[in-house]
């Protein structure tokens, strides 16, 4: 019993370092810091291809750009999502009683509660919530994988990163 609990605990330990060291080495291009972010996106291409000052400066602003079409984008797409479950939620509701709208209205404000204490325990490496952890070998890279936040997909591949 002793040596089961020690050894769990040493798998914790363990754990808890690798996901620390595996946040620390992507934490400057997957981060919340765009700046930092296209910083090492255009070092990365300078060290596979030699590129020249006036390069550099182009590919960051190619790269600013990107960042606030696809910034755009995807506040455009979460307007759309929240009218679509809006509207959801509107046919839901007219399916049900009174009691059982009471109870589902309820239920949402609920989980909307629950998911708010999850982002504000957001913690580096362990993702959001309580059994969301996202610890190495979980992230958005796998084979087909899109590359995840500031990730370039396919390209990050072709150029052996």
């Amino acid at each position: 019993m002793k040596k089961t609990i020690l050894l769990a605990l040493m798998a914790v330990v363990a754990t808890t370092a690798v996901t620390a060291q595996d946040f620390e080495q992507r934490g400057d291009r997957r981060g919340p810091n765009p700046e930092k972010r296209i910083e090492h996106q255009v070092k990365r291409l300078d060290k596979k291809l030699n590129l020249t000052d006036e390069q550099k400066k182009q590919l960051t602003e190619f790269y600013q750009e990107f960042d606030k079409t696809q910034m755009a984008r995807m506040e455009q797409m979460r307007q759309m999502e929240m009218k679509d479950r809006e509207t959801l939620d509107g046919k839901i509701k007219s399916i049900l009683t009174e009691d059982q709208q009471a109870k589902y209205t309820e239920m949402k404000d609920k989980e909307k509660e629950m998911w708010k204490e999850g982002r504000e325990g957001f913690e580096p490496g362990k993702g959001f919530g309580p059994g969301r952890g996202h610890g190495p070998g979980r992230g958005h890279r796998g084979p087909g994988g899109h590359g995840g936040p500031g990730g370039m997909g396919g390209f990050d591949r072709d150029m052996g990163e």
